[in-house]
C-alpha cells in the first residue's frame, strides 16, 4: 500500500514534500528563499485562537507573510472569509495555489513586502493575520509601521503569533507601549502539532 502523502489538520489537507504535485513544483524551480518551505507551527496557534474567538462571517482577511496560506485557507473554510495573502517570496505562491485547490477554497495572493502595504491597500480588509513573520530584528520596525497603518486604515483586528523570538517580543513590547487595545496571550497546543508561543492581538 502506498504511503499517504498528506496529513489533515483543523479540517485542512496539508501536502507533504513527497507528494508528486509538491515535487513537481520544486522541480520547476519554485524553491522558497525566505523560510517558506513549510507550514510553521504558529499558524496552528492562531487557528486555535480563532476557534475560541471566531471571525465574523465573510470577514475580509489579509494574511501577511502567508507562505503556503494554510492559515488563510482555514479562515476561508471555517468562517467563509474572503482571504488574500501577501509574501515577499514569489516562489511560495504556487504552493499556496495548490493547497487552496486541494482544500476546495478560494484564496488570492501576490508578491508584496510589508513596506509596500499602503493605508489604501489595507483599508480593504477587516482582519490582518500573520504567523511566524517576525524572525529577524530587521522585521520589527516594518511590522510595527504596518500595524499602525492598518489601524489608521480601519482594520478592526490584527493577530500575530510567534513562538517567542526576541524580534517578536520587541514588536509586542513596542505595540503595548505605543498603541491602544493591545494584548498578548500565551498559548500551548498539542494537536495537530505540539507548539507554544504568544499571540499579539491589536484591536
Amino acid at each position: 500500500m502506498a504511503r499517504r502523502s498528506y496529513r489533515r489538520a483543523n479540517g485542512l489537507m496539508l501536502l507533504e514534500a513527497r507528494d508528486p504535485r509538491m515535487r513537481a513544483l520544486k522541480r520547476s524551480g519554485h524553491v522558497a528563499e525566505i523560510h517558506g518551505d513549510r507550514v510553521w507551527d504558529s499558524s496552528f496557534l492562531l487557528m486555535r485562537q480563532l476557534q475560541h474567538e471566531p471571525l465574523e462571517r465573510r470577514a475580509r482577511v489579509l494574511e501577511i507573510g502567508c507562505g503556503w496560506g494554510l492559515l488563510g485557507q482555514f479562515c476561508a473554510k471555517r468562517f467563509g472569509a474572503r482571504v488574500h495573502g501577501i509574501d515577499a517570496d514569489p516562489n511560495v505562491l504556487p504552493y499556496l495555489d495548490l493547497h487552496a485547490a486541494v482544500n476546495g477554497v478560494r484564496m488570492t495572493a501576490e508578491r508584496r513586502r510589508f513596506e509596500q502595504l499602503t493605508t489604501a491597500f489595507l483599508s480593504d480588509f477587516d482582519v490582518v493575520l500573520g504567523a511566524d513573520i517576525c524572525f529577524w530584528d530587521s522585521l520589527t520596525r516594518p511590522l510595527f509601521n504596518l500595524i499602525r497603518r492598518a489601524r489608521r486604515a480601519g482594520v478592526g483586528r490584527i493577530l500575530i503569533a510567534d513562538p517567542g523570538r526576541a524580534p517578536f517580543q520587541a514588536l509586542a513590547s513596542r505595540c503595548e507601549r505605543q498603541l491602544d487595545a493591545v494584548s498578548r496571550v500565551a498559548l500551548e497546543i498539542r494537536r495537530p502539532v505540539h507548539a507554544a508561543g504568544d499571540v499579539l492581538a491589536i484591536g
